[in-house]
């Protein structure tokens, strides 16, 4: 975990944060240090150097934390106590990408995010800092794909598939009382034809020009924020 924004966030989130390291050179913010003292985590300082070789981002900010991997399952924080929205991530690979769309749902109001086994490990420091500290308030899960169909039974979402054959989403028709799951597909293929068949609609995004296809996040913020918008 990266940035002193992104560490006070992970105390405040209920994770396990084991240690925070700070460069020699700069004193750590108060903040920070009252996290520490408060919690079992211990505060380390190393030189200029050895703090950079160690920071993920090539101009590192002053802080660093080493936090207990979180379970990634589908439990109570995935609970809704009415129609819900979720958003599944199916072999999106690149973790910028996975990183805007886990923080494209916390924005829209979305309850939670699934992931698929063979996209961007939603864990790394580049997916955590594309979320924008979202990956810590918005719970996440991982499944394997053959699992979907049970994940959208237990969440009781009806699933949306984005294709470009699809419907268009403006013309698509949803119940006011049913919890909802986006599916969005790799970045290189899209969704394949299993995973389309495990939806209960199919929609696109109409485009002008010369334009073949959207990047996967910005097809994620159209429809998130436009189911969000009927939703509310």
């Amino acid at each position: 975990m990266e940035t002193p924004k992104l560490v006070l966030e992970a105390f405040e989130s209920g994770l396990v944060v084991e240690s925070v390291i700070v460069p020699s050179n700069v004193h750590p913010e108060p903040e920070i240090a009252e996290a520490c003292d408060a919690t079992d985590a211990k505060m380390f300082s190393l030189d200029a150097d050895a703090y950079a070789k160690l920071a993920d981002a090539k101009t590192p900010q002053p802080a660093l934390a080493v936090v207990a991997a979180p379970v990634l399952d589908i439990d109570e924080r995935f609970t809704s106590s009415g129609p819900a929205m979720f958003l599944v991530l199916v072999d999106v690979s690149d973790p910028g990408n996975v990183g805007t769309l886990i923080r494209t749902a916390e924005a829209a109001g979305f309850a939670g995010v699934l992931v698929t086994s063979e996209t961007a490990d939603v864990l790394s420091p580049k997916v955590v800092r594309a979320s924008a500290g979202s990956m810590l308030r918005v719970p996440v899960a991982e499944i394997d794909l053959v699992d979907l169909p049970a994940a959208l039974k237990r969440l009781d979402a009806k699933g949306i598939a984005t294709a470009m054959d699809g419907t268009p989403y403006t013309e698509l028709t949803l119940d006011s009382d049913a919890s909802v799951a986006i599916i969005l597909g790799s970045e290189a293929h899209g969704l394949g034809e299993q995973v389309r068949r495990f939806a209960d609609h199919t929609v696109s995004i109409p485009m002008h020009g010369k334009v073949e296809s959207l990047n996967v996040a910005t097809t994620g913020a159209v429809l998130a924020f436009d189911i969000g918008a009927r939703r509310r």
